[in-house]
């Protein structure tokens, strides 16, 4: 199991049309331990940053366009959300939402009232631009897939484009810590649900500043423990939660169980595995968690559920079993290891 898991990680890892990476994240390269030592580790770290700088670029080609193409009625500013923005992603050729903000009309979060209010429809208005966008789409990059099923994002991929790019139509958001700030990290957006026509709120750059604060306080650990149960995730294809679910469950973990030195990394597993069953047999500590900008708990209807938890609890202990039993002779305990790569 673990043999399959490392060649999935492998050939998520690694964009071979990009011959410069460094590749020096690929750590499982030049680990001698067990595959599930080398699994676990190369799971935790960044991609490389030049295929980040790819998926960007590539967004940037399709705003590009967009830029260039829509009319004068739909007025648009970009900004990118997800995990690539987060650096929580875990393939090389990782997708990314494109942020297409309508600039013709703002929501205010109450108590604040507008001195001239709109008289337009926001929703209408996002129905047509996402029209135009997509016509615009077809038109400049013939040869793409466009998949216009999703009820928020319009999916571009393939034809001369080496990453798959998610349009969002929306605008923005002006909480009242944005207006009292003027900080656009709590500015959030407003999204268009196209099916259900309505609009959906969202603050993408709190979300990810407190990603950051939260990693940076804990000696990078909470984005390790992020890309671990993503992976496993991906690499199992047996976990029934969202990235943003694994994402508010890493975010909840007390900072004393990410906070590990360098050498001592294979003990962010061993937390994972712990805080995860813990929080499947304490019903109250699961029913109060919140997601990192607190507009909700975690497991709430329609989000994250136990069975998804479940899910997920039994492969990091399984992983974790893997580790210790094939590293005996070096450790008997993850808190007691110690590799240097």
């Amino acid at each position: 199991m673990t043999s399959r898991r490392l060649d999935r990680l492998y050939g998520r890892r690694i964009d071979p049309e990009i011959t410069t990476a460094t590749q020096l994240n690929e750590v499982y390269k030049r680990i001698t331990n067990s595959d599930s030592v080398k699994y676990t580790l190369g799971a935790m770290q960044p991609i490389d940053p030049d295929y980040t700088a790819a998926t960007f670029a590539e967004g940037d080609r399709v705003w590009n366009q967009l830029d260039k193409n829509l009319s004068s009625t739909n007025d648009c500013v970009k900004r990118y959300q997800g995990s690539t923005t987060n650096d929580t992603h875990i393939k090389a050729k990782s997708d990314i939402d494109l942020l297409t903000i309508l600039t013709s009309s703002y929501d205010l979060e109450a108590p604040q009232t507008p001195d001239n209010p709109y008289e337009g429809d926001p929703v209408q208005d996002l129905i047509g631009l996402r029209r135009e966008e997509i016509s615009i789409l077809e038109n400049v990059f013939p040869e793409a897939i466009i998949d216009r099923s999703g009820s928020k994002a319009i999916a571009i991929e393939g034809g001369s484009l080496r990453r798959k790019i998610d349009v969002v139509p929306c605008n923005w958001y002006n909480t009242n810590l944005y207006t009292k700030y003027n900080d656009e990290t709590y500015r959030g957006v407003k999204i268009l649900d196209a099916d259900k026509k309505i609009r959906i709120g969202n603050t993408p750059f709190l979300h990810n500043a407190l990603i950051d604060i939260k990693d940076r306080r804990v000696n990078g650990g909470m984005r390790k423990a992020v890309r671990l149960m993503k992976s496993l995730k991906y690499d199992t294809e047996a976990i029934n939660l969202t990235s943003y679910d694994i994402v508010a469950i890493a975010y909840n973990m007390d900072d004393d169980l990410l906070n590990f030195r360098h050498e001592m990394e294979l003990a962010i597993l061993e937390s994972c595995c712990q805080y995860c069953n813990r929080l499947l047999w304490d019903e109250n500590l699961r029913a109060r968690i919140l997601v990192p900008d607190q507009h909700r708990t975690v497991f709430k209807e329609g989000h994250a559920t136990k069975s998804g938890l479940s899910d997920l609890a039994i492969e990091l202990t399984d992983l974790r079993n893997d580790v210790v039993n094939e590293n005996t002779r070096s450790f008997q305990k993850l808190t007691d290891a110690r590799i240097y790569y």
